[in-house]
Parts: structure tokens; sequence; C-alpha cells
């Protein structure tokens, strides 16, 4: 029996050890790959012994001549992450929390709507989006997509944090109550402050999706100096056929931001998803 123990785990961890290395092989090769020198990439892609060409990521991060770089894209990137994290983490958790105050059957009625909103493939949404912008005068500007994503990420974050205000101690909201804290000031001061680590879970989880999200951004971003990094990288593939060496470069800088933050973080992103998946 003890043998058979040792056995499988070996084999689990051979398993686990060689879908990692699947995972992490394009990852490893685009890395590699950004510091070849064009013919390079075209004569001997796999070598290991590369003519190095660091250029790639300056030409990458200032763009090509006349054109726009990562610079710019990175700014713009973060000007919708700033927008639509604050409005988004702000808006559900508030709606996440007052829901769990109202009656078993109302409270399945309101988060029908969130878990429905999840279900709605964004495409579908593409042209009247675009219409509002068009109409609005807002096509290509990154705030105004933050805005949008903000309420885009809204039934995701205030599905993950219905399930953790459920389970929220009832013990101190009713010292609370006995302390004279309203509704409001008990939420503010005290939920807000203990929930750290769901708020956490769904902010990094909206930051993976609007930091990645291609298919809005390139309909409503149409100028490139107005195109996040995901957007970015198409118009700058499509200046640099010739030479792929900086679109990879520029393929490493989109990456790097999301590796370091799922990393780091990956235990608690896990956790808010794990917290998400009840609705009661």
């Amino acid at each position: 029996m003890r043998f058979n123990n040792i056995v499988g785990r070996g084999t689990w961890g051979l398993y686990r050890i060689f879908i990692t290395l699947i995972i992490l092989f394009p990852f490893f090769f685009i890395i590699l790959l950004s510091f070849k020198s064009m013919l390079d990439i075209y004569i001997n892609p796999l070598s290991l012994n590369p003519d190095w060409a660091p250029e790639n990521f300056k030409e990458a991060w200032g763009g090509p001549p006349g054109g726009t770089g990562f610079s710019v894209y990175s700014k713009n990137s973060a000007i919708v992450v700033l927008v639509a994290l604050p409005i988004s983490g702000a808006v559900g958790a508030v709606a996440a929390y007052f829901t769990t105050l109202l009656s078993p059957s109302l409270r399945k009625k309101f988060m029908a709507i969130p878990l429905l909103a999840t279900m709605l493939p964004s495409i579908v949404l593409l042209l009247p989006f675009f219409q509002i912008f068009n109409a609005l005068g807002v096509l290509s500007n990154p705030a105004a997509l933050g805005l949008l994503y903000a309420g885009l990420c809204l039934p995701v974050t205030i599905l993950v944090l219905h399930a953790f205000f459920l389970e929220f101690p009832k013990e101190l909201l009713e010292a609370a109550a006995l302390d004279g804290l309203g509704i409001y000031r008990t939420f503010s001061k005290i939920v807000v402050r203990l929930s750290f680590a769901p708020l956490l879970a769904v902010t990094l989880l909206n930051i993976i999706w609007v930091w990645g999200e291609t298919q809005i951004g390139l309909v409503l971003l149409q100028a490139p100096g107005s195109q996040t990094i995901p957007v970015g990288i198409l118009t700058f593939s499509n200046a640099l056929k010739a030479n792929p060496g900086p679109i990879f470069a520029g393929l490493t800088l989109a990456t790097i931001p999301l590796a370091v933050i799922y990393l780091v973080f990956h235990r608690v992103i896990n956790r808010g998803i794990t917290m998400g998946g009840v609705i009661r």
C-alpha cells in the first residue's frame, strides 16, 4: 500500500510537471524570439544561442518610425484599468452587500440579473456600444472605455462579493447595530474593512479581464494613439510584418504584468473564484 502511494504521488508529480511545461513553453518561446534578430528568427528560431537583439524592446516600446509603441499602449491600458476598477469595485460591493439584506426570494430574483449578464456574449453588444460611443463623441477615448468596462465587470464583482457577504459574521453586524451604527456606516466602517481578501480577489479577476480584453477595444479604440495593449498589438504587428522581433518583444512586455500578478496572487484569485461559485 505504501509503495502504491509513493508510485501514485510520483506519477501525479510527473503529470503536473508535464502539464506545466506544456503551458509555459509558448511563453518561453515568445521571450526567446523577442531577443533574436530578424535573420535569426527566420533561419533558426529554436536556437538557444541566438544572435541577441535587445534593441527589439527599444523599438517595441517606442514604436516604428512614425508609429505608436507600447509606451503609449501601456499608458492607455493604465487609464482604462484605473477608471474601471474603482468604479466596478465600489458599485459592485454596495450592490452585493445590500442584496444580502433582501428577503431570500427577492434576493434570488435580483441575483439572477448579474448571473444572466455573465452568459451574454460581449460580441452581441458591440454594435450598440459603437452607436452609443459614436453618438456621444467618445470613440477612441480610453477613459470612456474604462467606464464601459466598469459596467461589464459588475456582474462578476457582484457574484463573487455576494457569496462572501452572505457568510459575514452576523454577530459583528448585531454588535454594530447595538452601538448605534446604521446600515451605511456598518457597511463602510466594518464590512468593507474586514473584506480585504474578497475585494482583492475580485479586483485581480477584473484586472486580468480588463487588461486583456480585445474585441470591444478593437471596435471602440480606432485611433492608434488611443489603443490599449491588446488592441495595439494588432496594429503594431501589421506595421512590422517584415521584422517579427519587436512584435515578440511587445508580446513579452504585454505578458509580464499579468504573469507577475498571477504568480503573486494566484491563491487569492482561486479563492475568489471559489467564493463566487454559490448563490443563495
